[in-house]
């Protein structure tokens, strides 16, 4: 952390420079303080509270400046804690000529505009140029979109989070003296508290699977996708398989999955092996411990055939309408309207003349 904010700094420094030369390029420029002046720059709202679990949900706070004289321009760093909230989006709202809420008129110089959701931070920087004037008054300098990610969990402490603004600099050009001049002003940090949620139990489900495909040749494979949530108050590690019928298919292992979240998780189907014949798919998620709620740990979803190479639309037999239904799609790939996964007989989301040629080797099979 020492070494980022040193990192930081230095950059600061910089842009500080880059910042004041822009400004004031055409007016010889030479910075000196303001003494007194009351502007504040804010996060608004300045406290956002969550009681219930928030996980996934997304909030939007506003950077201010408020009551500020002669701005022409301005280099801000907000910060924020990864653990508990995720950068989504941010608005800028310069110039004022096109956001009515905003700040600095036209011509304006972007000098920084960068977010590093890794270390979260949000720094942006903006000058005017000669002859734009200068800004009077209140307005937005940028929105700023967070989703939460986790939510303590009693024993666990209450988190307060700060909404901290690192770095502010304003400055204002003194037109009469041809001199650059420091606004100085105060800053107000926003606050977001979590409140550690009681009774957390374990609870982890599956919530919906599906098949690629209805029909599948023996021997060729098939794409199974199935939803992992976790409706719990803790943090898990759990597994999923899926069957077809009673046979595992495969096995997966969902790694610390934060409470109020899902995920989809896609498992290969190789049916070498199987007999030919309908199978009903289902997943389940083992349950982890201390979890009461097992009703909602398994998931089945319809049915699949596994049937003759070629047998496209599940007749059990190879004949020329799977062979003409297999060369109309041919050229398709996986989303356009004339790909269909039955006639993807490979399974490699196009269909090609391997497709076509696996249909046509098996014409005439069937039925059986």
């Amino acid at each position: 952390m020492a070494e980022e904010k040193e990192k930081l700094g230095w950059k600061m420094n910089k842009i500080g420079m880059l910042l004041i030369s822009m400004l004031f390029l055409s007016l010889a420029v030479v910075i000196k303080p303001v003494a007194g002046g009351a502007t504040v720059v804010k996060v608004d709202p300045s406290s956002i509270e969550y009681h219930e679990n928030a996980t996934g949900q997304q909030f939007t706070v506003a950077i201010k400046i408020v009551d500020v004289t002669n701005l022409y321009g301005f280099d801000m760093v907000l910060q924020w804690n990864t653990t508990f909230l995720a950068y989504v989006s941010h608005s800028t709202r310069v110039p004022k000529d096109a956001y009515s809420d905003g700040v600095l008129w036209n011509p304006v110089y972007p000098i920084e505009d960068q977010v590093n959701s890794t270390t979260g931070t949000y720094w942006i920087a903006f000058a005017c140029i000669w002859p734009a004037p200068t800004f009077n008054g209140s307005g937005t300098v940028f929105t700023i979109t967070f989703q939460i990610i986790y939510q303590p969990v009693q024993p666990q402490p209450d988190a307060n989070i700060t909404l901290h603004l690192y770095s502010s600099t304003s400055s204002s050009p003194d037109l009469s003296n041809n001199i650059g001049q420091s606004i100085p002003h105060s800053t107000q940090d926003g606050t977001v508290i979590l409140y550690a949620l009681s009774g957390g139990s374990h609870d982890v489900a599956v919530t919906d699977i599906k098949s690629s495909k209805t029909v599948i040749g023996q021997g060729y494979e098939g794409n199974i996708t199935a939803t992992a949530e976790n409706h719990g108050g803790f943090t898990e590690t759990f597994n999923v398989t899926v069957y077809a019928n009673t046979t595992a298919i495969e096995t997966q292992t969902v790694n610390s999955m934060p409470n109020g979240t899902s995920t989809i998780l896609t498992f290969t189907w190789d049916t070498s092996g199987f007999a030919k014949g309908n199978y009903t798919l289902s997943a389940c998620a083992w349950p982890v411990p201390g979890e009461t709620d097992t009703a909602d740990n398994n998931m089945t979803d319809g049915m699949v055939l596994v049937t003759l190479i070629g047998d496209v639309n599940g007749d059990r037999k190879v004949r020329v309408d799977d062979i003409l239904a297999v060369a109309t799609a041919f050229g398709s790939n996986w989303g356009e309207p004339k790909y269909s996964p039955n006639l993807d007989i490979n399974d490699d989301r196009k269909i090609r003349v391997d497709d076509v040629l696996a249909a046509a080797t098996h014409f005439g099979e069937g039925p059986w």
